[in-house]
């Protein structure tokens, strides 16, 4: 294992560094860019208090709609060989029907920044950030890969079950789930598939009307706005919210009766 990962990973403010200025990088937050520069995940804040999170695609991005973890459906699910407390790496038999393809491959890095869970339970359940790995899958054959935890197993475990939850910033879709899925962040710009780049999670942004509400903030009280399936925003009042759509924020901007809002969203997905 490397002392530090292959990428940076710590918080950032555009034009802190470290930088490759190369290719598409110097449009800075608003890239597209086929080269990985960041740990998916990895936060940078603005001056004006806007978050964003880098991120990969697994399918082409629009700015001004959500972008969607695809990869809830595609966690590994073993049984570990026995933890012993104080262990931080961990062997992970990387199956043929594992990873996001379900075809046994898995890349250098892949699963930094997902997250290990072991040892189910009311009182043995623990949660770790894997921060590095060693060794890939291979198509159709899986292999051993070891995973480098943030942090020590705490209570030693008999063959627990466990799961690898996969790095939730790195899959990115429009939707396609049935709105099952969840949306992450708003891409900083339009993003095609399999590239890399920025997604706002908190702040001031622009997030497109649509779906059932073109006119979201048009009525007394609705200032509240929830992600639909294809990414758009809808307007709803607090009791509505019992519908169970993903809030994206509050409409910051005054509106009048009939017309509705930009809307101009301050958004609360991430912090």
């Amino acid at each position: 294992m490397s002392t530090s990962q292959i990428y940076p990973f710590n918080p950032v403010d555009w034009p802190a560094g470290p930088h490759d200025f190369t290719g598409d990088n110097n449009l800075g937050i608003y890239v597209d860019d086929s080269t990985q520069r960041y740990v998916p995940g990895t936060r940078l804040t603005t001056w004006d208090g806007r978050v964003f999170k880098y991120s990969g695609s697994k399918g082409a991005l629009l700015s001004g709609f959500g972008a969607f973890n695809d990869s809830t459906a595609v966690n590994i699910s073993v049984t570990a060989a026995t933890i012993v407390a104080g262990q931080r790496t961990i062997p992970l038999a990387f199956a043929s029907g594992d990873g996001y393809a379900g075809d046994g491959v898995c890349a250098d890095k892949e699963l930094v920044g997902g997250y290990y869970v072991t040892g189910h339970g009311v009182s043995t359940v623990q949660n770790r950030l894997i921060i590095d790995t060693d060794g890939v899958g291979v198509s159709g054959t899986g292999g051993t890969i070891t995973l480098y935890l943030d942090g020590p197993i705490s209570n030693a475990l008999t063959t627990p079950f466990t799961e690898v939850v996969l790095n939730p910033y790195r899959y990115l879709t429009r939707n396609s789930g049935g709105e099952y899925q969840s949306v992450m962040g708003v891409p900083a710009a339009n993003r095609t598939s399999t590239y890399w780049g920025w997604i706002q999670s908190w702040g001031p942004c622009w997030v497109t009307p649509g779906g059932a509400d073109s006119v979201p903030g048009n009525s007394a009280e609705d200032r509240t706005v929830v992600f639909v399936g294809d990414g758009s925003v809808n307007g709803v009042t607090a009791i509505t919210l019992e519908n169970g759509y993903q809030v994206a924020g509050f409409i910051i901007d005054e509106t009048a009766n009939g017309t509705g809002a930009l809307p101009l969203v301050m958004l609360q997905i991430s912090i």
